[in-house]
């Protein structure tokens, strides 16, 4: 079958089972389509699992039906599967692997729903693929769908094999086995193991639970079993809707009857609706007639077989209910009439609670009627929100839709109403009473009111008054001064007007009478004495006098030992705090409603009776991250009942010993330390009150060091730190990102002049734009020098060098960087590798070991001496050889025997040590001489030796 050919029996699937079905469940779809390939498969998983298929998600697929519809139109689609409400298109490497494994492991968590769609192999049906894979059975009372799980077929455990199977591995690392009978079981005709005694009991013209015939010889007890053919049958699924009550399901067979092959037919029912009633006819045919069926599911299961053949299906019957008779909607609007009162100007129109006997899709509000000027924004929304209404009657109109397109309306009223405007009230406040030689007062009228209000203030004196003297400043405000007043009683109006230009007024009296002679007496109380630890008292003037009224008390501290804290300074009664050891004095001054004043002291000692010890606080300990300018300590909340006369903090011996104290801040309570390394620094700090009681804390600080201390690269330039400016400094910046090219940012870290030389050296590092990290320090000098190299006047000012703020050469691993000079200090028996360093690329190193080097040269040593001694040697023998070629010009030697003398033993006569060779020999004269081994040289004269024999010898000419 080509795959156009399964593409138009997927689709078919999808339109007769998942389509017309869609609003059951995967189980049911799977039972109303049992009989048509593709089919659905609940709680089943690919066979090949993760290992033999690829998995693609599908976004926004959520249901099987869209599922399918996508593996339909994939070429390279196998299986369509849904698990976790998420749509997996499955490309399998065989058509075997595709088939369905149950995995009841997710029966009752998301089961997975697979669908077989096409064979991998275009030559194969999915019939044939399920015939080697053979039906495990089905449960009818369950109403399941049978599972069809792999016979034979790849395992991973027990769980992936049927009943009376077990999962067999080549070995103990195998990830994967084969599904095989167990001991005691075979498989049956229909490739099912069963066991053994079960297949033994059947007799001649029973038929298996599968349908097929047992045959069995009873003379010879063996059964003849012919051979079976897997039948294809499928039985379409029925809708009806009340009251239509009657439907017929056909089964339909592939292959289909030929020739005298007869096929019988058995429809059963599995599962019905509560209460039901109907009628099922020619159930023993291929078409079977159902009537007087209710409102339900029914499920139906076919078994088709013949003796040589068997097979069967599943279809549905669901019963819809009679089709629903649409109402008209009911639209609501609440609340159906409203008053509003300005100034307010909203409203709230619901129709949220209009009704359906389905539902409401749609939601129309119009105006029917407002007061000219206004211009709503109306929304359709169930909820309507107006604003900015204005005076007038509005008739709103909401039109609502049901899912029928059944339309019905309603209205509803609103009344915007204008408040009545009411005029002011005035207040010129209370009537006063002064008394000279003081002569001003002022007057308030902040206590006028308006509904709306008030617009504007004026202050008037009263015609009656006209001839009495009086200054009066700011006339137009709430509030007016009065002066130069007279003796008498004065009456000033206050008149307010609102926004609509509504007034009132209101009269206020002042009476000025003559100065008094009495001034108050002031009484500050009886002196005090409390003692430490308390801390605070209450001074009380309270008993000042006078014959009026006092109207303004006020304190004051003359003197101390410290400056107290007044809780109020202006009543008759107050406390003050912040009291230390010693004698206090505080003065009241009163003064009366006649501007009279009077003042009296009160003294407060304060005593010590027991000197508490102070109590030291350091200020807690501290972590920072380098670099940093400055650690603060603040050891300012220490106490004492008393005062800390002395601070002091000393460094820990356990502390880091870099770091400056900025001067004069360790006897003080916040010290400063700058110049700071990454460490952990203490102080102790120990305070001292005036009794000399002191007390200890002991503070710790640490300074982790700077996450980009490796990254940091330092840019020297031949010019003066005094010289470059912020431009310059910017502009420098921006070119150091254009040489990198790459998306980085360039963070200056610091800026400041080199100790030596005064040159400006800056101090950055490169991080990449979108990542957290930063380039190394290393990478970004190498960039930088390449650059550099290429162009060097790309910087537009004289660069001296450019190098990592801190040395990251490890010195071959045998030595160390020195900081300031960059160069390696080597350990012993390690020197720096000179070809290296002042032929190659000029880093300092530790390579070579200076016993290797002795030892090459002393070789090259030994080498130069070897190759001088050799030329010496050759020239010696050409100088020897030329010797002997003038040698070979002279006259031969001449050689003769010297006579023994008569007195020598005989042995001794020719002893060669006796013998002289003289030039007067003639050249005739022929001397042989005899060896022996072992012994010393014989001789021999004239051929003769002196045994009479000769052994061995040789002849000299002379």
């Amino acid at each position: 079958m080509t795959y156009v050919n399964y593409v138009g029996l997927c689709l078919l699937f999808l339109e007769i089972c998942v389509g017309q079905y869609s609003d059951l469940d995967t189980k049911s779809q799977s039972q109303m389509c049992p009989g048509l390939y593709p089919k659905i498969f609940d709680d089943h998983a690919p066979l090949g699992n993760k290992t033999q298929a690829v998995y693609t998600e599908k976004l926004g697929v959520n249901n099987i039906k869209d599922c399918v519809a996508n593996c339909c139109n994939e070429p390279l689609c196998n299986v369509a599967m849904m698990f976790n409400n998420t749509c997996y298109s499955v490309q399998c490497m065989t058509s075997k692997m595709c088939t369905p494994l149950e995995r009841p492991e997710f029966k009752n968590d998301n089961p997975p729903v697979m669908v077989l769609v096409k064979p991998v192999e275009e030559d194969e049906e999915w019939a044939d693929i399920l015939h080697q894979v053979e039906d495990v059975g089905s449960d009818a009372e369950d109403g399941n769908y049978p599972l069809l799980r792999s016979s034979g077929g790849r395992c991973v455990g027990p769980v992936d094999c049927r009943e009376n199977e077990i999962c067999v591995k080549e070995n103990l690392k195998a990830d994967f086995g084969l599904c095989q009978c167990d001991q005691g079981s075979r498989k049956n005709i229909a490739g099912i193991c069963s066991r053994i005694e079960e297949l033994e009991t059947g007799e001649f013209g029973l038929t298996s639970e599968y349908g097929h015939h047992v045959l069995k010889d009873p003379s010879t007890s063996s059964s003849i079993k012919p051979p079976m053919k897997q039948l294809l049958v499928s039985a379409v699924s029925k809708e009806v809707r009340l009251p239509e009550n009657e439907v017929t399901l056909s089964a339909f067979t592939v292959p289909a009857e030929l020739g005298n092959e007869h096929y019988n037919y058995a429809w059963s029912l599995l599962s019905q609706p509560e209460g039901h009633t109907g009628t099922m006819t020619d159930q023993n045919r291929n078409t079977v007639k159902l009537s007087n069926l209710s409102e339900g599911l029914y499920k139906f299961k076919v078994t088709v077989n013949s003796p040589t053949a068997y097979g069967e299906a599943y279809a549905n019957v669901s019963v819809l209910p009679p089709k629903r008779i649409n109402q008209v909607p009911i639209a609501i609007i609440s609340p159906a009439s409203q008053i509003v009162k300005l100034p307010n100007t909203g409203a709230v129109l619901d129709g949220s609670s209009s009704k359906d006997d389905d539902r409401v899709i749609s939601y129309h509000w119009e105006l029917q009627q407002g007061p000219i000027g206004y211009q709503p924004n109306l929304l359709d929304t169930p909820t309507l929100q107006l604003d900015n209404l204005i005076p007038g009657n509005y008739t709103f109109k909401l039109t609502v839709e049901d899912s029928d397109h059944e339309t019905n309306f309603t209205t509803a009223n609103i009344t915007v109403l204008k408040v009545t405007d009411y005029p002011p009230s005035a207040n010129a406040g209370q009537d006063i009473i002064i008394y000279l030689p003081q002569n001003t007062t002022t007057l308030n009228g902040n206590l006028s009111t308006d509904d709306r209000g008030i617009k504007t203030w004026e202050w008037t004196k009263s015609p009656s008054d006209e001839n009495k003297a009086v200054d009066m400043q700011n006339t137009r405000n709430s509030s007016v001064r009065l002066s130069n007043l007279e003796e008498g009683m004065y009456t000033f109006v206050l008149k307010v007007t609102d926004t609509s230009g509504q007034s009132s007024t209101a009269e206020v009296h002042v009476f000025v009478k003559a100065p008094t002679n009495k001034p108050p007496k002031a009484n500050a109380g009886e002196d005090i004495t409390i003692a430490l630890p308390q801390t605070q008292t209450v001074l009380n003037g309270s008993k000042s006098k006078d014959d009026i009224k006092i109207v303004s008390y006020h304190w004051e501290q003359i003197s101390g030992p410290n400056t107290a804290a007044f809780h109020a300074v202006n009543e008759s009664v107050t406390n003050i705090t912040k009291l230390t050891k010693g004698d206090y004095e505080f003065k009241l001054t009163v003064i009366d409603d006649n501007g009279n004043k009077d003042s009296d002291q009160v003294k407060v000692k304060v005593t010590q009776t027991k000197n508490a010890p102070p109590k030291a606080n350091a200020g807690g300990d501290q972590i920072f991250v380098a670099p940093i300018a400055a650690v603060i300590l603040n050891g300012s909340q220490s106490s004492d009942d008393l005062r800390i006369a002395k601070w002091e903090w000393t460094r820990e011996p356990t502390s880091l010993a870099v770091g400056s104290i900025v001067e004069g801040t360790d006897k003080s309570p916040v010290l400063m330390l700058t110049d700071i390394v990454p460490g952990r620094y203490v102080f102790k700090l120990k305070v001292t009150d005036d009794d000399g009681l002191t007390n200890e804390d002991t503070v710790s600080v640490i300074v982790k060091p700077d996450p980009q201390l490796y990254n940091l690269v330092e840019l020297t330039l031949n010019i003066g730190a005094h010289v470059i400016t912020e431009s310059q400094k910017n502009s420098l910046v921006v070119k150091l990102q254009m040489l990198l090219r790459d998306e980085v940012t360039i963070v200056v870290r610091n800026l400041r002049s080199e100790p030596r030389t005064g040159k400006v050296v800056i101090v950055f590092y490169v991080e990449k734009k979108g990542e957290n990290a930063a380039m190394t320090g290393p990478e970004v000098v190498n960039k930088l020098k390449e650059k550099l190299r290429q162009d060097s006047g790309i910087l537009q000012l004289s660069l001296a060098r450019v190098e990592t703020a801190k040395c990251q050469n490890n010195c071959s691993g045998h030595g160390i960087c020195d900081e300031e000079t960059r160069e390696c200090m080597c350990e012993a028996f390690w020197m720096q590798n000179l070809i290296q360093k002042y032929v190659g690329n000029g880093e300092s190193n530790c390579d070579w070991s200076i016993l290797y080097v002795i030892i090459a040269l002393l070789s090259l040593v030994l080498c130069w001496v070897g190759f001088l001694w050799s030329m010496m040697c050759i020239c010696q023998r050409i100088f020897c050889g030329k010797r002997r070629s003038s040698r070979s010009k002279k006259k031969p030697l001449r050689y003769s025997l010297l006579q023994p003398d008569a007195a020598e033993d005989d042995s001794n006569i020719f002893s060669p040590h006796k013998m002289v060779l003289s030039e007067s020999d003639t050249e005739s004269d022929d001397v042989l001489f005899e060896h022996r081994k072992g012994k010393t040289n014989g001789y021999a004269i004239n051929g003769k030796s002196r045994n009479g024999f000769l052994k061995s010898g040789f002849k000299i000419k002379a």
